[in-house]
């Protein structure tokens, strides 16, 4: 249809957001929308109370189309279905096949929105991060939360002054959507703490993996104690214009103390950092939710036991804890898997769906890896009531929907999400080439099990792809990420030491579409511009 009449009768503002983003999307796409009560009308939207929290009903209603959410919330997932159902044509927008009811399993559907080693989120305009938002709360996303600092530390009057002012803004974006937002900390000051409370060294492996990093201090040190009260108490009222439904802390990388007072870190003084932090998030916030993070716990060969005294303590008393987010590097930890929730808790994941597989992340453009998230999901869902996965930016956006379709559906499969994911994104004719080309991809992300017949069939596969996409997908940061990916892989395949022309330029494009012209090592595509500005030291050998 080349054209749309639109009926909604709800004033809330969330479903005034819904309709909004609809409206926009038709409208990008050549597709005229005429609105209002009339005869002939062919889409309906309306708010349908005993459908499910948060679920949506699209069916079939006096000769046209009825999209119901149970709440607001719900209307605007179920807009979200409805577009990402439907497939677009030259000005013209053809629904979808589904009909029937949906509701999610899980109750946090959130994400991370980091803002380390200035990355994406940190860099871009205020427009993009928030447009990236609202693309995103299509799928179902609920919640995100959001750092007051940074890694590495960043001067504080630029996190005060620049930094958490655009986060702010960002919230109140999150906010309009209905989506709840929250801060994450760890025991780590804006400042170098004065050397009698710093932080101790925490035991770790080889090579390390709890971090280490940031300007620890020691919770059972006095000074200590309240140099983090004070600091907290500073973050806070950084969001007092927008709220905060969760906070969130952090035990590990920019966080932890191993003097003999705090160790077990997870324990003990850790204990001590959740119990004042939720103490004054909830002073600052009535009804503020507080979040465990439980990343790095027993990690070493040898438990720390920092699970069984975390369990000891919250079935002692729990009243500072409302959810615990537990996950790790690779494989879901052992010991929930064994024992369950500690304390019998409420419990989220913390989905690794940036740092995994290759450095720099997002260095080379899109990281699918789909099915590894699906099984590690399959290993814990059971436990689980949704999770906020790490984000660095927009190269892992089909790890985003991946992992909210679970949160969503906890039994969906990876071939089904993908698919979803492709003609959602750029079409139904090209779903099979590039759903193909994504698990390519993914088979090819560790670095070094790059194999080149691999690499050069996942280009071919886009390549047809592309040439059946219309102008618009083709020019999108979606679609280039994915084929930026797939020409650097054939590159770095053919020439593992020497940066061909073609991969540099790709290279370049990347720094571009991540603003990344001032970011750091850790999220800077290795182009030769990076290493002009000096970025980067040692260069390769350029050709």
């Amino acid at each position: 249809m080349t054209g749309l009449a639109i009926s909604m009768q709800e004033t809330d503002p969330i479903c005034r957001e819904a309709l909004r983003l609809l409206r926009r999307a038709l409208l990008e796409h050549g597709v005229s929308i005429t609105e209002g009560p009339a005869e002939g009308t062919e889409l309906r939207l309306r708010v349908q109370p005993g459908i499910g929290v948060e679920g949506y009903r699209i069916e079939e209603e006096d000769g046209g189309l009825l999209v119901a959410g149970n709440d607001p919330r719900g209307l605007l997932y179920g807009v979200g279905r409805l577009l990402h159902d439907g497939s677009f044509g030259p000005k013209s927008f053809t629904l979808g096949p589904w009909r029937g009811v949906s509701a999610p399993d899980c109750s946090l559907r959130g994400m991370y929105l980091a803002h380390n080693f200035r990355n994406w989120w940190r860099s871009a305009p205020l427009e993009e991060n928030v447009r990236y938002l609202e693309e995103l709360a299509l799928w179902g996303l609920n919640t995100i939360i959001m750092p007051p600092g940074t890694n590495p530390p960043s001067p504080p009057d630029e996190v005060y002054g620049t930094l958490i002012p655009k986060q702010v803004e960002v919230l109140k974006a999150a906010r309009r959507l209905g989506i709840r937002v929250g801060m994450i900390s760890s025991n780590c000051l804006d400042h170098a703490p004065d050397p009698t409370y710093a932080a101790i060294r925490v035991p770790d492996t080889d090579p390390e993996r709890r971090g280490n990093i940031g300007h620890r201090v020691c919770m059972s040190h006095p000074s200590g104690y309240r140099a983090m009260r004070e600091q907290l108490e500073r973050a806070l009222d950084c969001y007092a214009g927008v709220g905060l439904d969760f906070v969130v802390a952090f035990p590990y990388d920019e966080g932890g103390c191993g003097c003999p007072e705090c160790w077990p870190w997870g324990a003990k003084g850790y204990l001590r950092f959740c119990r004042l932090y939720s103490e004054l998030a909830r002073s600052h916030y009535p009804g503020c939710r507080f979040i465990a993070g439980t990343w790095c716990f027993d990690v070493r060969e040898e438990s720390d036991g920092e699970f069984d005294g975390l369990d000891a303590a919250l079935h002692e008393d729990a009243g500072w804890c409302d959810y615990l987010m537990t996950d790790a590097h690779g494989a879901y930890p052992e010991w929930p898997l064994r024992h369950g929730a500690p304390g019998g808790l409420p419990m989220i994941n913390f989905a690794e769906i940036s740092m995994w597989g290759r450095f720099p992340w997002g260095g080379y453009g899109a990281n699918p890896f789909p099915r590894r998230l699906v099984e590690i999901w399959g290993q814990s869902r059971h436990l689980l009531d949704g999770g906020l996965p790490y984000s660095e930016g927009r190269f892992e956006d089909i790890n985003k929907i991946t992992t909210l379709r679970l949160f969503w559906e906890k039994a969906a499969d990876a071939d089904t999400i993908v698919h979803e994911y492709v003609h959602a994104s750029f079409g139904p004719a090209v779903v099979e080439e590039v759903a193909e080309a994504i698990s390519l991809l993914e088979e090819n992300y560790p670095m070094d099990s790059l194999d080149a017949g691999g690499a050069e069939r996942a280009l071919a596969l886009l390549q047809v792809a592309e040439a059946r996409l219309d102008s618009q997908a083709r020019a999108g940061w979606r679609w280039r990420l994915l084929m930026l990916r797939a020409i650097i892989d054939v590159e770095v395949a053919k020439s593992p030491t020497i940066v061909t022309a073609v991969c540099n330029a790709a290279y370049e494009e990347l720094i571009e579409l991540y603003h990344a012209q001032t970011a750091q090592i850790a999220v800077l595509p290795r182009a030769k511009s990076a290493y002009e500005r000096g970025q980067l030291q040692n260069p390769p050998v350029f050709a």
